[in-house]
């Protein structure tokens, strides 16, 4: 698909208000430069997909290349560029024609209801056995997705080595990539059970993530230690001290 100002978003929880949905997509991808415009639809058929229309396509290449795969209210969000130029980006620049408005006849209704084939949906892919998280492998995107949140983490050591923080139900977050954003953060942690709030730091590109307890707090950093932010930033997580 050729590069364009309209991204095509799909795999979204459709689960979330549509005006919530809209005001939190425009929160992360206003990272990456202005926004014309944000679609998205009630109808049960549109529902999870959404249009996000940027002013620039340097800024629409540079958020599918970062958030492609990003937990969005837990689901990995998809991104394409749209196939066809937007209404709104054909109008500013002139070439914008009114498409004909389809006129169906109740007799085609009749035949199309009787003797259209059932369209079977694509069957999806099984999810991947959880397996406990290795630092020596560095996983993709989808892979940490996947992780499953809700398996017990290991218990903590006794005695933590010198100079390393004890465990306690707060992480120090660094090697922020600079369009990171307190929703975006949040949407990253919450995906692990007892998430409470993240606080980003501006200027210094880190953050703290706050759960209830240190198992919590250790389950999250094992899931999202080494995480791509975006194709060259890799999280650096560790308890903070106190």
């Amino acid at each position: 698909m050729a590069a364009n100002q309209t991204l095509y978003v799909n795999n979204l929880n459709d689960k979330i208000n549509v005006e919530t949905l809209k005001k939190s997509l425009r929160e992360v991808f206003a990272a990456f430069g202005g926004i014309i415009d944000i679609i998205a639809m009630k109808s049960l058929k549109r529902r999870g997909q959404a249009w996000i229309i940027f002013k620039e396509v340097s800024a629409a290449t540079n958020s599918l290349k970062s958030l492609q795969g990003f937990p969005f209210y837990n689901k990995p969000m998809r991104i394409a560029y749209a196939k066809s130029k937007s209404d709104v980006v054909a109008k500013a620049d002139g070439t914008y024609v009114e498409r004909p408005k389809k006129i169906v006849k109740r007799e085609d209704l009749r035949k199309k209801s009787s003797s259209a084939p059932v369209v079977q949906e694509e069957p999806k892919a099984a999810p991947a056995p959880a397996a406990a998280p290795s630092t020596a492998v560095q996983k993709s995107i989808q892979d940490r997705i996947g992780w499953n949140p809700n398996q017990v983490a290991a218990p903590a050591a006794s005695a933590a080595p010198k100079g390393v923080s004890e465990p306690n139900r707060t992480l120090f977050v660094e090697n922020l990539p600079a369009e990171a954003t307190d929703t975006m953060l949040s949407m990253l942690f919450r995906q692990y059970p007892g998430f409470q709030e993240v606080r980003l730091i501006p200027g210094r590109n880190v953050a703290f993530a706050d759960y209830q307890n240190e198992y919590q707090a250790g389950m999250a950093m094992q899931g999202l230690q080494g995480f791509a932010m975006t194709p060259e930033v890799k999280l650096m997580l560790s308890y903070a001290r106190k």
